[in-house]
């Protein structure tokens, strides 16, 4: 009986110290990993979900990406996300190594609405337009982007620089300058972006050269606008 008793003492002691040792021992590294594999799991619910009315979905941002989220798997998803944020959080805890700074922005292209593509739901990039829906977009946007400061006086060139884009295959300069809704104007600038990039993608008639051949060289202002240089 004495011998039961020790030999269920040692175990139990055994089995706290291993525990103790396992929880102890938890690396940056496994936590890390395990986060990961919860933000893939949480992404997989979102997937494959076979058309149905859109309204009843909405876009979620996760990380670098978008998701389609519907309420049948919400609470699902949110609990996936909230553990990989618990991961990660206690990761960061037992980091060891020298501290790093990271300080580049998450990269996120511009995403174009929930779109029934290929009978399933999914958040629509700008790949998965058509080129009639792409150039719409683009002519909408190419007004916007030349008219967005067209309010804006011109009394100090210094402050207001130049950004080029194309337009089919002209390089058009758009004068710009820091103002209190610079980020929308960046905004309307990277749709823009992936959307010419998709009409390159799908318009293969396009046959058109890489080179400024008449770059701009400065902002001037005149009669309170501005004004590009060549």
């Amino acid at each position: 009986m004495t011998q039961r008793k020790t030999l269920f003492s040692v175990t139990v002691l055994f089995i706290f110290l291993f525990s103790g040792c396992k929880k102890e021992g938890e690396s940056y590294e496994e936590l890390s990993q395990l986060a990961q594999l919860k933000i893939q799991e949480a992404i997989k619910l979102t997937q494959d979900h076979p058309c149905a009315n859109l309204d009843e979905w909405r876009i979620d941002t996760l990380y670098s990406t978008y998701v389609p989220i519907h309420a049948r798997f919400e609470e699902a998803y949110d609990k996936l996300v909230a553990e990989a944020l618990d991961l990660q959080t206690r990761a960061n805890k037992v980091y060891k190594n020298p501290e790093r700074y990271d300080t580049s922005p998450v990269s996120r292209p511009p995403h174009f609405g929930l779109r029934c593509i290929d009978g399933k739901i999914k958040v629509a990039s700008a790949l998965d337009l058509g080129l009639v829906e792409i150039d719409e977009h683009l002519d909408q946007l190419f007004t916007e982007i030349t008219e967005f400061f067209s309010n804006v006086a011109c009394d100090d060139a210094s402050k207001w620089q130049v950004y080029t884009v194309r337009k089919d295959c002209e390089f058009v300069p758009i004068v710009y300058t820091q103002t209190a809704n610079f980020g929308e104007f960046f905004h309307k600038i990277e749709q823009y972006n992936y959307l010419y990039a998709a009409k390159r993608h799908r318009d293969t008639s396009l046959d058109c050269s890489t080179e400024n051949a008449k770059p701009a060289k400065g902002v001037i202002c005149e009669n309170g606008k501005p004004k590009v240089q060549y």
